[in-house]
């Protein structure tokens, strides 16, 4: 029988100091940087072994739009299973960080991380993992602090990609099409939006939500009111639990918990969506020639190649495309955008780059990493203990 839900113990853990953790970042003087300490929140979670701190896998998160280090906790108990210990941060705008304008959210981005992770004594990645938007954010730290990877070439760093975020010009999305085509001043009150939707609407009308659709994890209003996108099947997952099984239980305590991971998130705070928003879609001062040093993962890839090689690195790359996609396109690999971005690696594969990619059947753009579908079981095995190749 499935442990019945206890809301106290739900909340012990989202209160857990694992979660709710603070880094004070001393800006390096470089332009764009504050110019004083900034607050930065993160979570320190999975495995740990700090009497043997070599046994931990450790997995950097890049989380979505809804850029909060609380997304992913609902891994946990996965990651304690296969020794992965897991660091991620709230993004400017998110929790108790700082705000930073849109501009200088990618930059000031990769010089925090690497003093996150100075600070925790981590000297190498043995992966990441991102969601929607957080893909720029990861990729361009590592083309621009690459000895983050692991040295070891037999088991290079592991970058995993959930529904990669993609700009609506390389897919068929029209409501991004047309959402991109929207002054920046409108897209500068994301925020302000989702938190009407989460706090009013969406309890106004319940169920029939459905068509108007919600805030999910990437951020954006999706068609879906489950929990992380989960899908139709996710109102059999207390069934499914009570008949036994391990994985079973684990998809309903995940779902569960979301409700209180979402509420979390709006209580302490999520300006920075707006600041992302506008980010993600290049639009405002300072955007106009694309994301950081390199505008467009077209013109990252190949730079990526290029200084992996030169510091003596290696990367492993999997993508892992929703088959129901509001945001890039439905269909998986075989959409518009998933073959563009899929081009965008086809030069760099070779000796310092391997790239596959899948579609994740039944998932949605939020819901790609959620345990239902099992692609994040998939990833954390690579990463962890099973991974020996």
């Amino acid at each position: 029988m499935a442990p019945q839900p206890d809301p106290e113990a739900d909340m012990d853990l989202l209160n857990d100091a694992r979660f709710n953790r603070t880094f004070e970042f001393t800006p390096p003087g470089s332009p764009g940087a504050p110019s004083r300490p900034l607050t930065v929140t993160y979570a320190d979670y999975g495995y740990r072994n700090e009497a043997h701190p070599e046994q931990e896998r450790i997995m950097l998160f890049s989380p979505p739009l809804m850029g909060s280090r609380l997304l992913l906790m609902t891994k946990h108990a996965l990651a304690v299973k296969h020794k992965i210990r897991i660091i991620s941060a709230d993004r400017p705008g998110f929790g108790g960080t700082g705000a930073v304008p849109p501009k200088d959210r990618l930059g000031l981005w990769r010089e925090i991380i690497p003093a996150l992770l100075t600070h925790l004594h981590i000297p190498h990645l043995h992966a990441l993992l991102a969601h929607s938007g957080g893909t720029l954010y990861a990729l361009d730290l590592l083309l621009h602090h690459p000895t983050l990877l692991s040295p070891d070439p037999a088991r290079p760093t592991y970058l995993a990609l959930g529904a990669p975020w993609i700009l609506p010009a390389h897919t068929s999305s029209v409501p991004l099409s047309l959402l991109k085509m929207l002054p920046a001043g409108l897209i500068s009150q994301t925020d302000r939006l989702g938190r009407l939707v989460h706090d009013h609407v969406a309890p106004a009308v319940g169920g029939s939500a459905g068509f108007l659709g919600r805030v999910g994890a990437s951020g954006w209003l999706t068609s879906s009111s489950r929990a992380q996108g989960q899908g139709e099947a996710t109102d059999a997952a207390a069934a499914a639990a009570a008949a036994g099984g391990e994985e079973d239980q684990g998809v309903a305590e995940e779902e569960r918990l979301w409700k209180g991971v979402m509420r979390r998130v709006y209580e302490e705070g999520m300006a920075g969506m707006s600041d992302d928003a506008l980010l993600l879609l290049q639009k405002g001062a300072g955007l106009e020639a694309g994301w950081g040093d390199w505008g467009d993962y077209d013109g990252l890839v190949p730079r990526l190649g290029e200084v992996l090689r030169d510091v003596g690195r290696r990367l492993r790359v999997g993508v892992f495309y929703a088959e129901k996609d509001l945001l890039i396109g439905d269909g998986g690999t075989a959409s518009k955008g998933a073959r563009w971005f899929d081009a965008c690696w086809e030069g760099a594969v070779g000796d310092v780059i391997e790239y596959g990619s899948r579609t994740v059947q039944g998932a949605d753009h939020d819901g790609v990493w959620g345990l239902r579908w099992a692609a994040v079981q998939e990833v954390f095995e690579r990463v962890g203990e099973g991974d020996r190749a």
